[in-house]
């Protein structure tokens, strides 16, 4: 059997579970889990709840098999502490960080948004800091629902912190952050298909962005980003999931990244986790195709499962954008593709 299949069996191994609840356990694409899905009941290791792929448990032919698999829970799984990070979150900086992102904007379907929980925005910081990425340097973030600027400003460390982002919404928020806490985060509304403005370009030693996870949504993301480094030694840290894009993206994915003058550093799996309840986004799930896909409308989600790997960069040479005036992507071209079965179409209400 297939690593995937294998993988699945062992996942079931303690009983029937929801499929949430095995997303929030697999390692590949949504797709491939629904292809592992298929294959294993053709063969009859695995039935469903009647036609839906609600509610998934073992056959006795299945049981029988995942008995001779071992599973990470066998060996001892991620540390309870760190929840496998390797990160210790500095008690000071979440709760002032989580005090003052309660009456955060909420995403909006048209900006593909959704917010990480406040400990996981903290964790990236702690780890930048780590990497000598937060102390005295200039940091650009571009697109940030995540509020990573406000994490970072927390820390009192950054020279200067600015964001880019298309919604001015997040603009007002941190504006007042500005205003009530003495923070000194600049904001630039800006649609990124436009190139970087020159105050912009080549002035910046570290960027934070979580692309879209289409491949041109990507390598716009990235050209953007990388044409607001300074030059060699510059890093760059990104999100970007395994759910939405197969390990066969992200070999399309590195090829970019290395054709702009970047070495991947680090990547740091599944290192952030998208709270449902926090995000009010029961309404998206009507318009993601995955609904569909596994027959499973009007079923909401039993827990938090949407969770993304945290990757840094850093700059070998002057880094190098593939895209550099304006881009004509349509936002169907930016943000769907075969695999983002969990991004929200425009419009939902």
């Amino acid at each position: 059997m297939e690593k995937p299949g294998s993988i699945l069996l062992t996942i079931l191994r303690d009983g029937q579970r929801s499929l949430w609840d095995i997303l929030s356990r697999w390692p590949y694409s949504i797709r491939e889990l629904r292809e592992t899905l298929e294959r294993l009941h053709a063969e009859g290791w695995i039935e469903r709840s009647g036609d839906r792929w609600v509610e998934i448990r073992l056959t006795e032919r299945g049981r029988e098999a995942s008995r001779a698999l071992v599973g990470v829970e066998d060996e001892g799984g991620a540390c309870p502490a760190c929840e496998g990070k390797g990160i210790r979150l500095p008690e000071a900086w979440w709760r002032r960080f989580r005090e003052l992102t309660e009456e955060r904007p909420l995403p909006v379907a048209e900006y593909d948004q959704g917010f990480m929980r406040p400990e996981d925005a903290v964790a990236r910081v702690a780890f930048m800091h780590r990497m000598g990425d937060v102390a005295d340097r200039e940091i650009v973030l571009i697109g940030d629902d995540d509020l990573v600027s406000v994490a970072l400003a927390v820390t009192g460390l950054p020279r200067r912190i600015v964001v880019i982002d298309v919604d001015e919404r997040l603009g007002a928020f941190i504006e007042r952050a500005n205003r009530e806490q003495g923070f000194a985060i600049e904001f630039r509304p800006l649609d990124i298909r436009r190139p970087l403005p020159p105050d912009l370009t080549q002035r910046f030693d570290v960027f934070v962005t979580d692309p879209v996870e289409t491949v041109p949504g990507f390598e716009l993301f990235l050209s953007r980003a990388a044409a607001s480094l300074r030059g060699r030694y510059a890093a760059g840290y990104f999100g970007l999931t395994t759910l939405e894009a197969s390990l066969s993206k992200w070999h399309r994915l590195q090829q970019l990244v290395l054709r702009m003058n970047f070495v991947i550093t680090d990547v740091l799996r599944d290192f952030s986790l998208y709270p449902e309840r926090e995000n009010r986004w029961e309404r998206f799930y009507a318009s993601y195709a995955m609904m569909s896909l596994f027959h499973i409308e009007g079923h909401l989600p039993d827990r938090d499962w949407y969770r993304s790997s945290f990757f840094r960069i850093e700059a070998v040479a002057p880094p190098q954008p593939t895209i550099l005036g304006e881009c004509a992507l349509s936002e169907t071209e930016l943000y769907f593709d075969e695999e983002t079965l969990a991004t929200p179409r425009a419009g939902v209400s």
